[in-house]
């Protein structure tokens, strides 16, 4: 099944449902970068994974004040638009 063909499915789970796939994927990509996020047996999934995530550092970028990233995709669509009328 493709991204496309997935999407409608996925907007249909239940809030639960949503959770559960968001937590199914991180297990799989961590699994697929090498990192095993193993599940203690005293504790549950959700308690586990939160924890872990507290324990990674994230970054975060926003396009907010990237004026130079605003003006690199001004250009691209100039160029882009361009290209279309030659």
């Amino acid at each position: 099944m493709s991204f496309p063909e997935l999407l409608p499915v996925v907007s249909q789970l239940s809030h639960q449902d949503k959770l559960r796939l968001i937590h199914f994927l991180l297990l799989a990509v961590a699994k697929e970068e090498g990192c095993e996020l193993q599940t203690a047996e005293n504790k549950s999934q959700e308690d586990l994974l939160l924890k872990q995530l507290e324990s990674t550092e994230a970054v975060m970028w926003s396009p907010y004040d990237a004026h130079g990233a605003a003006q690199v995709l001004s250009d691209l669509l100039v160029e882009a638009q361009q290209e279309n009328r030659a």
